[in-house]
C-alpha cells in the first residue's frame, strides 16, 4: 500500500500531493495579500479546502492509468471533477452557502461556469452519480494512504458522499427560494474570486510558472515626462488650456482627504485626457496602501495600440534600463491580437507562461478592451475569469465610456458599484461626454463647464442638415455641389459598411488624381488597417489633399485631425466623439461637422436607425435642430442623456441582472451575461482570414500545417498559442452568403493570394461586397 503513487500531471510526472500543496500555497498567498480588500464570506480554510480537494478524484487507479498511460477508461471513471467537487463540499464548513460555492468551482475548474441551478440536477448528473460510486469503491481500497497524505482521515467522505450530495441539494433549494437576492448576489461574487484564484493557481503549478514581484511605479511618471517633452512651458493657447486643466485636476487629487469609489473626468476632447487619467490614477495609486493595480480600459483595439505606445514612453522616460528589463511587470497590453510575449528579467518567458501571466494580468498598468474587462467581471468563460482576483483592489479607469451600449448601463452601474462595494476598487470614468451611468461620483473637473466654453475651444461646429432624408446618391450630389477644395482635409463618417463602401465607389471614381481617397473600415483585415491609420496621420501632417472614408471605427480616441467632418446621424454622443477628430489641435478657425440623415429607400429605413435604433437617432433629431458650438457641447450632450435615460430600454441591463441574481452564469436566453459584447455580430456572418500579401500567406500555412494537422494535442495547443494572435490579424467577419462556393474553405474560409483581386480590394474598401451587381450588408 505505502508503494502506491498518486500523480497529477505527467511530462513530466508531478506527485498528487506535491500539487494539491502548491495550489493551496499559491491561492493562499494571493488571498493573504487582498483580505483586507475583500468582503465576501470566504477565508483562508475555506481557500485550502477547496484547494486542497479540487484534483481529489485523481486517487482512483483510473485517472492513475490514464495520467501513466494516457488512455481514458471507456467509462469515464478517470473524470475527476464531480467526486472532487463533493469532497470539496464535504470539506467546507457548513454556513453562508460555503459547501455550495466550493462544489460549484471545483466541478468546472476545468472548463466553463454552467448556470447554478442545472449543477444539481438528478437527471443530469445520473451519469455522475454512478460512476462515483465505483470511484468511492475504488479510493476506498487506499484509503490509508491517501489519508495520510492528506493528513487527516477521509474515510468521513467515503462513507457519506450521498449524503453530500443531498445535502447540496437542499442548500440550492432554499438558496434560490430566498426573498433576499443580496444573498445570492454574495454568492455570485464568492464563486468568481474562488473559482479565478483556483484555476489561476492551478494552470499556474501545473506549468510550473513563477510568480512575478511586483513593482513599484514612481507617482511622478507623468509630470517627468511632460518635462521631457517640453508641454510645461509651452505657450501656445490650447497647451495653456491642457496645463491648466492638468494642473486643475492634479491639484484637486492631492487635496482629497478621501479617495472617492467612483471619480469622473469630464472635459472636451483633445485636452490631454490620457495623461490626466493616467496621473489620477498614479496619484491614487499612492495614496491607497494595498499597492493597486491600474487597469486602463478603452472601447478599440485601434486606441488601446496608441495609449499603449504613450504609456510606454511615459515608463521609459522615468525607469530607463529597469523598465526595459522587466517591462511587462510594469505595463501589459491585452487584446485579442495583442502579441503572447512576456518579458520579465531580461528574459522572454516560455509561450505558456507568457500567456498565462498576460491573461491574469500579472502587471502594474494593464491596457485592456471593455470587451475584455467587462466580460470578466460579468462572466462564464475560465479563459476571461482567470484575472478576476488580480482586479482586486484595483484602480480601473474606463476611457470613452459612452461607446458602451445604453441598454448595459444598469448592469454596469450595478456591477461596478459591487466591486467598490466588495473588492474595494476605485473607478474613475474619463469622457466628454458623460453619460449618466452612476448616480453618485465626484467630478475631478471641478469647473469643466470653464474648458467647454472656453474662447479657445471655438475649435468645431456642429451643423445638423437633417431638414431631408437623402439616399446614398442624393448625398453624393450634395457633396458634389458642396464641395470646398480649399479644404484639404476630409472625413465623413457611415454608420454601415455597406453605405461606406457604395459612397467610397462614388468618390473613388470622381477624385481620383485630384485627392488622396483612403477607406477605414473593419471590412479591412486589422493588420492593414493599423497601417492605414498611420499613413493617414501622416498624409494629414503634411497637409496633403485627402479624403478618408469611415465607419464608427474612427470615433473614439484616434488621434486624427480633419478641416472637415460629415456624418450619418447617430447618437448626439457620438456625433460628437466624431467631432474631435476635427480641428483637434485649433490649427483652423472653425472646423465643420456637418450631420445627415441617410436612408435605405428600398426598405424605408433610416441607416442609422438600423444599427442603434429608433430611440437614440430620434432624441438626436429633436435635438439638432439648430447649430451648436463646441462650447455648447456639454449643455447638448446632458439633455441627450437625460431623455435617453427616459426613453430606453433597458432590457438586456435587466437581463443579466436577473442572471447574476439567479446564479446564470450560462443561459440559452439572448441578452446576457455569455452573449456581453459591446457590438453584437449578426449570426448570418462568418469569419474569414484574407491572404493580402506574402507574410498573410505564410502565417496560414503555418496554422495548417502547425495548428490543424498537427496531431499530438499539446503541441497543437502550443502552436495555436504562438501563431493564434497573428493569425488574427487577417480576419475579417463577413455575410456567410458570400463565402459559400466562392472561396477556400478546406481548413478555414479563407482568400488565397493567387485569388486575392476577385475577392479584395488591397487598395480600397477591403473585401468585396458586391455580387451580380447588388451589394450586401
Amino acid at each position: 500500500m505505502d508503494g502506491v503513487k498518486f500523480y497529477s500531471h505527467r511530462n513530466p510526472l508531478v506527485k498528487l500531493c506535491d500539487h494539491l500543496k502548491e495550489v493551496s500555497d499559491r491561492v493562499l498567498n494571493d488571498y493573504k495579500i487582498q483580505k483586507n480588500e475583500i468582503k465576501l464570506p470566504i477565508d483562508e480554510k475555506f481557500l485550502r479546502d477547496v484547494s486542497i480537494s479540487h484534483d481529489f478524484g485523481k486517487y482512483t487507479t483510473f485517472f492513475q492509468k490514464y495520467i501513466v498511460n494516457g488512455k481514458k477508461d471507456r467509462d469515464n471513471r478517470h473524470y475527476h471533477g464531480f467526486i472532487s467537487a463533493l469532497f470539496g463540499a464535504w470539506l467546507s464548513e457548513d454556513r453562508d452557502y460555503l459547501p455550495l460555492i466550493a462544489y460549484f468551482v471545483i466541478k468546472h475548474h476545468h472548463g466553463d461556469l454552467k448556470n447554478f441551478e442545472d449543477d444539481l440536477d438528478d437527471s443530469k448528473n445520473y451519469d455522475n452519480l454512478l460512476i462515483v460510486k465505483e470511484q468511492i469503491e475504488n479510493i476506498s481500497q487506499n484509503r490509508e494512504k491517501i489519508s495520510s497524505e492528506y493528513g487527516f482521515s477521509i474515510n468521513g467522505f467515503l462513507e457519506e458522499y450521498k449524503g453530500v450530495y443531498e445535502k447540496l441539494n437542499r442548500l440550492k433549494f432554499e438558496l434560490l427560494e430566498l426573498e433576499e437576492k443580496e444573498k445570492r448576489v454574495e454568492v455570485y461574487f464568492s464563486i468568481l474570486y474562488t473559482y479565478s484564484l483556483l484555476i489561476d493557481s492551478d494552470k499556474k503549478s501545473a506549468s510550473k510558472t513563477d510568480n512575478i514581484e511586483r513593482k513599484t511605479i514612481p507617482k511622478d511618471l507623468v509630470e517627468n515626462y511632460r518635462k521631457f517633452k517640453g508641454w510645461i512651458n509651452s505657450s501656445e493657447d490650447i497647451n495653456k488650456l491642457r496645463n491648466e486643466l492638468y494642473q486643475e485636476v492634479k491639484n484637486k487629487v492631492i487635496n482629497l482627504k478621501k479617495i472617492p469609489n467612483i471619480s469622473t473626468i469630464t472635459a472636451p476632447t483633445g485636452l490631454g485626457k490620457t495623461f490626466i487619467n493616467l496621473e489620477v490614477a498614479l496619484q491614487f495609486k499612492h495614496k491607497l496602501k494595498n499597492r493597486p493595480r491600474i487597469i486602463y480600459s478603452l472601447p478599440f483595439t485601434s486606441i488601446i495600440d496608441q495609449t499603449y505606445k504613450i504609456f510606454d514612453e511615459i515608463l521609459f522616460v522615468s525607469l530607463q534600463k529597469e523598465y526595459i528589463k522587466n517591462k511587462n511587470a510594469y505595463l501589459l497590453k491585452h487584446h485579442h491580437l495583442s502579441n503572447t510575449h512576456y518579458t520579465y528579467e531580461n528574459e522572454e518567458k516560455p509561450l505558456q507562461e507568457s500567456l498565462l501571466l498576460i491573461e491574469s494580468w500579472n502587471s502594474e498598468i494593464i491596457v485592456t478592451t471593455f470587451v475584455q474587462f467587462l466580460n470578466s467581471v460579468i462572466a462564464f468563460k475560465n479563459s476571461f475569469i482567470k484575472k478576476f482576483h488580480n482586479i482586486v483592489g484595483s484602480i480601473i479607469v474606463l476611457d470613452e465610456i459612452q461607446s458602451i451600449n445604453v441598454e448595459l448601463w444598469k448592469a454596469i452601474e450595478f456591477v461596478l458599484k459591487k466591486f467598490t462595494e466588495i473588492f474595494n476598487c476605485k473607478i474613475i470614468l474619463s469622457t466628454a461626454t458623460k453619460p449618466l451611468i452612476f448616480n453618485e461620483y465626484e467630478e475631478l473637473v471641478e469647473n469643466s463647464i470653464k474648458y467647454f466654453t472656453s474662447p479657445t475651444l471655438r475649435r468645431t461646429k456642429i451643423i445638423p442638415k437633417i431638414e431631408a432624408k437623402k439616399t446614398i446618391e442624393d448625398f453624393f450630389n450634395y457633396f458634389i455641389q458642396a464641395f470646398d477644395c480649399n479644404i484639404n482635409s476630409y472625413l465623413i463618417v457611415f454608420n454601415t459598411i455597406k453605405t461606406s463602401i457604395l459612397f467610397f465607389e462614388k468618390i473613388r471614381e470622381n477624385f481620383s488624381g485630384k485627392y488622396e481617397i483612403c477607406y477605414l473600415s473593419t471590412n479591412i483585415v486589422p493588420a492593414q488597417r493599423k497601417v492605414r491609420i498611420r499613413e493617414i496621420k501622416g498624409k494629414l501632417n503634411n497637409g496633403e489633399k485627402i479624403i478618408v472614408i469611415s465607419t464608427q471605427v474612427i470615433e473614439a480616441g484616434v488621434d486624427l485631425d480633419f478641416e472637415k467632418v460629415i456624418r450619418d446621424i447617430g447618437p448626439v454622443d457620438s456625433i460628437i466623439q466624431v467631432a474631435g477628430r476635427c480641428n483637434r489641435n485649433n490649427k483652423n478657425k472653425v472646423g465643420h461637422v456637418e450631420v445627415h440623415i441617410l436612408c435605405n429607400e428600398e426598405i424605408g429605413k433610416d441607416y442609422s436607425k438600423m444599427i442603434y435604433g429608433s430611440t437614440a437617432v430620434d432624441i438626436s433629431m429633436k435635438l439638432l435642430t439648430e447649430s451648436y458650438m463646441e462650447n455648447e457641447y456639454k449643455n447638448l450632450t446632458d439633455k441627450y442623456y437625460k431623455f435617453i435615460k427616459e426613453n430606453k430600454s433597458f432590457a438586456k441591463s435587466k437581463a443579466i441582472l436577473e442572471d447574476i441574481e439567479s446564479l446564470n452564469f450560462y443561459s440559452d436566453r439572448k441578452c446576457i451575461a455569455k452573449d456581453f459584447t459591446l457590438i453584437e455580430e449578426a449570426a448570418y456572418y462568418r469569419d474569414l482570414f484574407i491572404e493580402v500579401n506574402e507574410t498573410a500567406k505564410r502565417i496560414y500555412q503555418a496554422f495548417k500545417r502547425e495548428v490543424i494537422e498537427e496531431k499530438n494535442i499539446q503541441k497543437k495547443t502550443e502552436n495555436y498559442l504562438r501563431l493564434k494572435n497573428s493569425f488574427r490579424k487577417y480576419i475579417i467577419s463577413v455575410p456567410i452568403e458570400l463565402i459559400k462556393n466562392a472561396i477556400d474553405l478546406d481548413i478555414f474560409p479563407r482568400i488565397p493570394l493567387e485569388n486575392l483581386g476577385d475577392f479584395y480590394d488591397k487598395n480600397g474598401c477591403g473585401f468585396k461586397r458586391i455580387r451580380n451587381n447588388t451589394l450586401i450588408f
